[in-house]
């Protein structure tokens, strides 16, 4: 039987990887508790976008209780966080984040360099899009094309396996400056976007 692909995430290494890392920036941080909640009974059972949520609340549950150390512990573990378990930051933002833009604007791009913030920004645009998306128009000037490409892909009215933006989907006029800036970018990887964008619209 081929093997199925949320089966190469979240595997016992990656797992172990993952949780080294945040001890090494959290002393409290607790491995085993951590595990435990983890890879309950029903973990296995679970798809990926569902578990990949699923380790963000486990998360959470062992960061500190405010939210703004939590998140400055989280950026400062991202540049050494590999593989799918890197999707919990930016997730973790996405989930407790809401109430507290000052924080978690900036951890998203931060996030973004190392996995993508594109589906974290969307309750964002959803709940404040004026705000939303004068951040992004501003990290479409940012010198890492990652951050760019989150500029944009961030935005997509239409984008996979994420909630969507229908206010965008029947006036997409928001989106266009941010186009307009990256329509003639150097990186291949925020053209991409852009046509993706564009496509969405």
């Amino acid at each position: 039987m081929a093997e199925r692909l949320k089966d190469r995430f979240f595997t016992d290494k990656s797992v172990r990887d993952f949780t080294k890392t945040m001890k090494k920036h959290y002393a409290r941080f607790d491995e085993k508790k951590f595990n435990e909640l983890l890879f309950c009974d029903s973990f296995k059972d679970m798809e990926l976008m569902e578990m990949g949520r699923h380790a963000t609340e486990c998360l959470a549950k062992v960061l500190p209780k405010s939210y703004s150390p939590a998140v400055k512990l989280l950026m400062m573990a991202a540049p050494e966080v590999k593989g799918f378990e890197a999707f919990c930051l930016p997730t973790y933002v996405e989930i407790y984040g809401l109430d507290h833009w000052e924080y978690s604007l900036p951890a998203m791009a931060a996030f973004t360099k190392y996995s993508s913030s594109e589906f974290s920004i969307r309750p964002y645009i959803k709940k404040d899009a004026a705000r939303a998306m004068a951040y992004l128009l501003a990290l479409a000037s940012d010198d890492d094309d990652k951050v760019r490409r989150f500029a944009s892909e961030g935005c997509r009215p239409r984008l996979p396996w994420a909630m969507a933006l229908p206010d965008f989907k029947k006036d997409p006029s928001p989106i266009i400056p941010i186009l307009e800036k990256l329509k003639d970018d150097d990186s291949e990887f925020v053209q991409k976007s852009v046509a993706n964008n564009l496509n969405d619209i």
